[in-house]
């Protein structure tokens, strides 16, 4: 074990757990053509989600470790509705069909203030990824469940009514069977034995 030479209270505040991290300010832009601006449309779970592109085309996207698992900063945390920066896999080949989704790595997960910063960048079409985030907000605060007051409600009141009167049904059952019971102790006695 190491002897502590130096002493005081001041070297626990100088472990590497207590020193803050330089900020990146700068804004990570797409630098090839294989970068594409995206939003994420679903969460498959694990490492893989979908996210439409700025092409107006739906990839599977693979989420590198840095953006997985606690230890990452809590920028880059990824959600449904984010917009991110992807890359590209031109090394593999793609067929185009129905049932495979071109494959693509996440690089960059982009903050709500960061956004207006993008918009500004020119030739991208960035109201396909808007038009995508907000239907996306729409659908996760109703999603399946739809509430209405037609004839269903009805329905509900009668079905309640019934169960009702069956669980009055089975009470009266209930009382005239505990009946027989005590009258059957009253009939025999233990103390008696």
């Amino acid at each position: 074990m190491v002897k502590n030479t130096k002493g005081g209270s001041g070297h626990k505040s100088q472990a590497r757990k207590f020193s803050k991290p330089a900020t990146n300010a700068k804004l990570r832009l797409s630098e090839d053509p294989n970068e594409m601006y995206a939003v994420i449309t679903k969460r498959l779970g694990g490492e893989f989600c979908h996210v439409k592109c700025h092409d107006d085309k739906t990839r599977l996207c693979i989420i590198r470790g840095k953006f997985r698992g606690g230890g990452g900063k809590r920028d880059n945390f990824v959600n449904r509705d984010s917009w991110v920066l992807v890359g590209l896999r031109d090394w593999e080949s793609f067929n185009e069909t129905k049932d495979k989704l071109q494959k693509c790595d996440l690089l960059e997960v982009y903050k709500d203030t960061d956004k207006m910063k993008l918009r500004n960048i020119p030739n991208i079409n960035w109201s396909l990824l808007a038009e995508q985030s907000a239907a996306g907000s729409s659908d996760a605060e109703g999603g399946d469940i739809v509430f209405s007051d037609n004839s269903s409600e009805e329905e509900y009141k009668k079905w309640m009514e019934n169960r009702l009167e069956s669980s009055k049904m089975e009470k009266i059952e209930e009382v005239n069977e505990d009946d027989d019971v005590e009258d059957f102790e009253e009939e025999i006695n233990i103390d008696d034995i």
